[in-house]
């Protein structure tokens, strides 16, 4: 037997003042233990939809919730079983211990296994030293890492996180959210995470939801995402390195700038103006080593610019005077003589993608 989704969303929207729609899903459904990502640009409902999820906004449409309709459900049930991080410091003005303690409290534990669960909870986020501490004497980072404690101690079924590490350092990010990723899988807490950054989405999720004027545009894998966006706007939210005007051809032939031209191996369903081109899909063509002829486009360009980088190198690439940019792996290419020459480059076909 099926395992019922912990959230089914059927033509649910919600609407601001003079009935501006700011969501607006035909359909959502999450699976208990899922990993979920959500991007968006500023003002594409993210934050909505975890206040919706939340039941913090009311809305119209059918929203089933851990099975339960929540239009005819105890609005305060269902929230204890979520829990809701924002970006900003929400810390009672109380030590770390005592924010965290409410929480327990609210959630009627037994008043002797409170300093238990605080103690692990504070191990598993790396702050058990800043127990005793006041909210108001914390940095941003520990903050952050508190908030995250409060926010699973209460042992939630459903974690919404609206960007957590979003003021934090990248190295703090990176360290931030791989502790929630580890927690999460390893209790079993289905995580919603909103963020801006597709680094973020690589490192932590299973699922990625792509979200414009309140609408899912895409939902899918994130190396799929990253790798086939569905349209010009989820392009440049996952940083393709090359999002490149096209004309489509009568006989199937994209033209790309810097006069590439190729045929594709399928006709599009719908008319399209971009290509997308990952950087790590084009290589510099050393005729010296056998490469499969199928599929290979060819071209010369000029390397403008070469950006050193860990593990690769970014180079800027001029075709006949259109720039292109390829992240290559720095075993795979010696740059001392390449900048400002003429060389040979290649993608394969398929890994041209038409939005």
């Amino acid at each position: 037997m099926a395992t019922p989704p912990l959230l089914n969303m059927q033509q649910l929207s919600v609407e601001h003042a003079a009935g501006h729609k700011v969501l607006d899903l035909d359909l959502l459904t999450i699976q208990p233990g899922e990993l979920i990502a959500l991007l968006g640009h500023n003002g594409a409902g993210k934050s909505t939809l975890l206040q919706t999820i939340n039941l913090l906004q009311p809305f119209s449409g059918s929203f089933y919730l851990f099975g339960h309709d929540v239009k005819k459900s105890n609005p305060t049930l269902l929230r204890r079983r979520c829990a809701l991080v924002f970006q900003d410091n929400l810390l009672l003005n109380m030590s770390v211990y005592d924010n965290l303690a409410c929480t327990l409290r609210f959630h009627d534990t037994p008043r002797q296994n409170i300093p238990g669960r605080i103690k692990q909870v504070l191990q598993d986020f790396g702050c058990e030293h800043l127990a005793q501490r006041s909210a108001t004497e914390l940095s941003g980072g520990e903050v952050q890492r508190v908030c995250l404690a409060r926010a699973v101690i209460g042992e939630p079924e459903l974690l919404l996180l609206d960007e957590p590490s979003s003021s934090l350092d990248v190295s703090t990010r990176r360290e931030v959210i791989e502790k929630i990723r580890l927690y999460a899988s390893t209790h079993g807490i289905t995580t919603l995470l909103v963020s801006h950054l597709f680094t973020d989405v690589l490192n932590f999720a299973q699922r990625a939801l792509i979200l414009s004027n309140g609408e899912i545009i895409q939902d899918d894998a994130p190396e799929v995402v990253m790798r086939r966006p569905v349209d010009e706007q989820a392009a440049r939210l996952v940083a393709m390195d090359n999002i490149l005007p096209c004309r489509h051809t009568t006989n199937n032939q994209i033209c790309l700038p810097g006069n590439i031209e190729l045929s594709l191996s399928h006709t599009p369903i719908s008319p399209i103006s971009h290509c997308c081109l990952p950087g790590d899909a084009i290589f510099h063509y050393n005729s010296r080593v056998a490469l499969p002829a199928t599929g290979l486009i060819c071209f010369e360009a000029m390397v403008e610019r070469i950006y050193p980088g860990i593990g690769s190198q970014r180079l800027t690439l001029n075709v006949n005077g259109s720039l292109y940019h390829a992240r290559i792996p720095r075993s795979a290419l010696d740059t001392t003589d390449l900048l400002h020459t003429c060389q040979r480059f290649a993608f394969h076909r398929d890994e041209l993608h038409v939005i």
